[in-house]
C-alpha cells in the first residue's frame, strides 16, 4: 500500500509481500523496475533536491529502510485535524511505539539483499553486484558463491568515476547488459546510486535495479551489523554513531531534522 511522507512515497508492505512483488517482476519481460530502499535521510534530501524527489516519486517500489519512515506514516495518519498539543502527544506516543518495537518491520536494503540472493540460487536468477569501496563487491561475490555455489553471479567495482567518466560508464553498462541480470544491486553513495539507476533505467538490461548503499560492506563484514534489538527499537542510528562516528552529521540529520519536518508538514 503506497503512502506519502513529505510528498515522497513509501510502499508499506511486509517483507514477504515485497519479495512476492519482485519475484513477479522477474518472471515478466519488461523495462527495468527501479527499487528505492528509502530511509529518513532520503526524505530530507528530497526536500531540497528536485531531481531526487522526482526519482522517488516515479520509482516502481520504495521500501521503508528504517522504522522512522514507518513511524512517520503512522503519525501522519493519526494527527489529521489535531492542534499543536494533540500532535505533540501523538508524536510522543509514536516515539514510545518505536522504542517498544510496535511501529512495524522495515524492509531494508540489507534484508532484501540477503533474501533475494538466497532466492536467486533456487530460482535460477542472475545477480550483478556493482560498486562499493576497496573491491568489496568482489569479496561479497566470493562470499555469496561460497554460500550459494549454484548462484549465477557477476560483479564490477565500477570505480568511483561511474556516472562522471563516460568511458568507465560505457564499459560498466556494456558488462551489465552482456550479463543481463535479473537483479542489479548498486552500492554507491546513497542518492548517487538512485540517480545513476534512474538515468540509465531504459538502457540497462536488468529486470530490477536496487540501490543498496553500504549493504556489501555489512555483508562482507567490513561494517558491524547493529544488534537485532537495536534495529527493532529504531536505534540503528545510535549503533552507527558508536561504530562510525564520522557519519554523525548525516545521522543527526536523519534523527532530528526528519521528525521535525514530518511534524511541521502536518
Amino acid at each position: 500500500m503506497r503512502k506519502i511522507v513529505l510528498n515522497a512515497p513509501v510502499d508499506v508492505l511486509s517483507g514477504a509481500e515485497t519479495l512476492g512483488v519482485l519475484s513477479d517482476w522477474i518472471s515478466t519481460d519488461q523495462r527495468m523496475k527501479l527499487v528505492v530502499t528509502a530511509y529518513s535521510e532520503f526524505y530530507v534530501k528530497a526536500q531540497t533536491d528536485s531531481e531526487f524527489m522526482k526519482i522517488m516519486q516515479s520509482a516502481d517500489l520504495v521500501t521503508p529502510d528504517g522504522v522512522s519512515v514507518l513511524a512517520a506514516v503512522k503519525y501522519a495518519e493519526r494527527v489529521g485535524g489535531m492542534g499543536v498539543i494533540g500532535r505533540l502527544a501523538q508524536g510522543l506516543r509514536v516515539g514510545g511505539e518505536i522504542l517498544s518495537g510496535k511501529v512495524g518491520r522495515s524492509v531494508t536494503g540489507v534484508w532484501l539483499f540477503e533474501n533475494l540472493t538466497k532466492m536467486a540460487e533456487k530460482e535460477g536468477w542472475k545477480i550483478f553486484l556493482l560498486g562499493g569501496w576497496d573491491n568489496v563487491s568482489e569479496k561479497t561475490a566470493r562470499m555469496l558463491l561460497k554460500r550459494f555455489p549454484k548462484l549465477k553471479l557477476n560483479y564490477d567495482a565500477g570505480e568511483t568515476r561511474v556516472g562522471t567518466d563516460e568511458a568507465t560508464n560505457k564499459r560498466v553498462i556494456e558488462k551489465i547488459n552482456q550479463f543481463a541480470p535479473d537483479i542489479l544491486f548498486v552500492s554507491y553513495n546513497p542518492i548517487k546510486q538512485e540517480k545513476w539507476l534512474a538515468k540509465y533505467q531504459n538502457v540497462l538490461k536488468a529486470k530490477i535495479g536496487i540501490g543498496v548503499g553500504g549493504t556489501f560492506d555489512e555483508y562482507a563484514g567490513k561494517v558491524k551489523k547493529a544488534p537485532v534489538w537495536m534495529e527493532k527499537m529504531g536505534l540503528k542510528w545510535l549503533w552507527r554513531v558508536l561504530t562510525e562516528p564520522k557519519r554523525i552529521g548525516r545521522i543527526m540529520k536523519a534523527v532530528f531534522v526528519f521528525p521535525w519536518l514530518v511534524y511541521r508538514n502536518r
